[in-house]
């Protein structure tokens, strides 16, 4: 689909390392525009992505990028606000500048929207979703909020056919506005994996991002299609004042529209069925451990069936799904012990990853290096995070992540130090990649699993540990 008669023919991406803004930067690729942008010299997982569809970007910020490139519309990232130097240039030389949730909207209203909302699980469930859909001969398109999705082409792409599936982030559109991302997406269906409190530097208490989540319904045509886990007792209260719109639930909770049951694990997948007031469905299989994947799973196939797939057809993509990038993604092995990379930021996701873990590998120490993400969640989470992090075996801590929304908080690692020795007081603290590395290569053995946790370079460490070995 090319991008329509006076649109603006040169793009300008601030932040283009982004996984959001990559995404969007290669769609804008595909769809004719001319791409170009500009981040921080660090390495990002989007780098690889970012060169195999030849989009070429500044290192650094500098007003002179924009005077040298001349961009018709400058996209920016909810990362950067008035006070980056390029953004300033944009706005000095009047050329237009629009965040990158109203430019993906603008795209997605060609399509039949389907987003995949949550707190948890949001990047899992839409790669399942738009996997079904490539699998079924739907040829969608699709926004992922990772760098790759084997079986995939990419984490973004358009496709021939009339489905636009998006992962509907509820954080902040913006540096200055508030307002959640996913309410530029203009949806008719949705799925909500869960609701609870997150991103503490944009929503103060679990009801403000409940009333966001609302919001989102609301914005939905009366026959558009809800799909709600009702495991979460947030996601019920919704639920409940849905009274004009047809919402079908899942969960292991009894009553769910479709329940999970018989729920198995082995030391290759997860096996479970599904009960609706008729019959049951299934064998489900799910390559990624854990009841929350199952979870995924159940929510990307109601979601496919009501799109038009074959209950069959679905069952048997969604088994041959292996995950998204970060997403318990296998590293490699060190000293006869696995090596996984998880994204898990959140007090409830690291619960959930502990769990499975333990469950794909029963027997085995759990080993987990921890890197925390931005001070404010640490900070308001923290008693939260202490709980879920008295679960693994063994436990390393790495400074926080402070990531390009905050530099600095008023919260330190001492702090989660501290909370977590209060019941763990053997947790460990390495203040850098390669000290974890060097720490780490003196730990392992056969009888572990290792698990490199957090949303920000925690992943790293597996080369410095392979690498030096």
């Amino acid at each position: 689909m090319a991008k329509t008669k006076g649109e603006p023919k040169s793009l300008y991406f601030i932040g283009i390392k982004g996984v959001a803004m990559t995404g969007l930067a290669v769609i804008a690729k595909q769809l004719g525009y001319e791409v170009t942008g500009s981040d921080v010299e660090e390495v990002f997982i989007t780098d690889s992505l970012l060169a195999e569809h030849g989009i070429e970007y500044f290192s650094g910020f500098d007003a002179n990028h924009i005077t040298q490139t001349k961009p018709e519309l400058v996209i920016v990232s909810a990362a950067y606000g008035l006070q980056n130097p390029e953004v300033k240039a944009a706005k000095s030389a009047r050329i237009s500048t629009i965040p990158q949730s109203e430019m993906l909207g603008k795209i997605i209203s060609r399509y039949e929207g389907v987003g995949v909302a949550g707190v948890h699980g949001k990047t899992t469930t839409t790669s399942m979703l738009a996997f079904a859909l490539k699998e079924a001969g739907f040829s969608p398109s699709y926004a992922i909020g990772t760098s790759d999705i084997p079986g995939l082409e990419g984490s973004s792409h358009l496709g021939d056919g009339s489905h636009f599936i998006v992962e509907a982030d509820e954080y902040k559109k913006s540096d200055t506005e508030l307002q959640p991302k996913f309410l530029d997406y203009p949806l008719q269906h949705v799925i909500i994996t869960s609701i609870e409190l997150d991103h503490p530097d944009v929503f103060q208490s679990a009801t403000q991002v409940y009333d966001a989540f609302y919001k989102l319904t609301t914005k939905l045509p009366r026959n558009g299609t809800i799909v709600a886990c009702v495991d979460w007792p947030l996601v019920r209260r919704l639920v409940g004042r849905l009274v004009d719109r047809g919402c079908e639930t899942y969960g292991f909770l009894p009553g769910a529209s479709y329940q999970v049951i018989d729920y198995s694990e082995t030391d290759t997948q997860s096996e479970f069925w599904l009960k609706t007031e008729d019959h049951k469905i299934g064998p489900f299989h799910c390559k990624m451990p854990g009841k929350h994947n199952a979870l995924n799973t159940t929510a990307a196939f109601v979601m496919a069936v009501k799109l038009g797939v074959s209950e069959k057809i679905a069952i048997k993509a969604l088994g041959k799904f292996s995950g998204p990038k970060r997403r318990f993604e296998l590293l490699g092995t060190f000293n006869g012990a696995q090596i996984f990379d998880d994204y898990a930021h959140h007090p409830s996701a690291l619960e959930y990853l502990f769990e499975a873990t333990r469950a794909r590998f029963p027997g085995k120490r759990l080993v987990a290096v921890f890197q925390p993400h931005t001070y404010s969640r640490t900070g308001k989470l923290l008693h939260e995070f202490a709980k879920s992090l008295q679960s693994p075996d063994k436990l390393i801590l790495l400074n926080i992540w402070a990531s390009a929304r905050e530099k600095s908080g008023y919260v330190t690692i001492k702090d989660l130090i501290d909370a977590v020795k209060k019941s763990k007081p053997d947790v460990e603290y390495r203040s850098s990649l390669d000290e974890a590395a060097t720490f780490l290569r003196s730990l392992i053995t056969p009888d572990d699993v290792v698990l490199l946790v957090g949303a920000g370079d925690v992943y790293k460490i597996y080369d410095k540990l392979t690498s030096d070995s």
